[in-house]
């Protein structure tokens, strides 16, 4: 028999990829405001939105996959879609990390570009190295979520590929207009 995915690790994934990711912020905090936050308040503040975030788009991502496999002719339980969504987006967590890790570098070393609120524009050698960063990220998920989605709805793989297109097009294409 087939052993099913576990939802309290995908659950685990898309957690550690929201905080991860809503940490890139936390350099900037200080450009935005004069008010000095405690380091609790950003903590709490970095796990809340990062539970936020991930919720969102693993509720998202697993409503649309849902939808879109039944369309296709796909038949599985709910669960293990969430489940092997969470599982497939494994490389979001990597690429939300390199992008992360160089935004602290950045400012550990006194070089993090200044932003602002009506202006968030990264120079363009940082816009390019998180869109490429991003864009194979998204790549690799598109390619697990393709045999996420077969194994969860069974279906053929290349139906597989067609749904995990269209669920991955949209962070790339986001990515794409960002560099414009």
């Amino acid at each position: 028999t087939q052993r099913s995915p576990s939802l309290a690790s995908a659950a685990i994934i898309l957690l550690l990829t929201g905080i991860v990711a809503v940490a890139s912020a936390a350099p900037y905090v200080g450009q935005f405001t004069q008010v000095e936050f405690s380091t609790g308040l950003l903590v709490f503040s970095i796990l809340f939105g990062g539970l936020i975030g991930a919720a969102g788009v693993w509720t998202v991502s697993t409503i649309l996959v849902y939808v879109l496999s039944a369309v296709a002719g796909g038949s599985g339980p709910l669960t293990r879609i969430a489940a092997n969504i969470g599982w497939a987006s494994l490389p979001l967590l990597m690429v939300n990390t390199i992008t992360t890790l160089t935004i602290w570098s950045l400012s550990y070393f006194g070089t993090l570009p200044r932003i602002s609120l009506t202006q968030m524009q990264f120079p363009q050698w940082l816009l390019l190295f998180n869109t490429l960063i991003g864009v194979i990220g998204y790549l690799w998920i598109g390619y697990l979520l393709t045999y996420a989605i077969h194994d969860a709805r069974n279906l053929v793989v290349r139906r597989s590929a067609v749904i995990a297109g269209i669920v991955v097009v949209i962070p790339v294409l986001n990515a794409a207009v960002n560099l414009l």
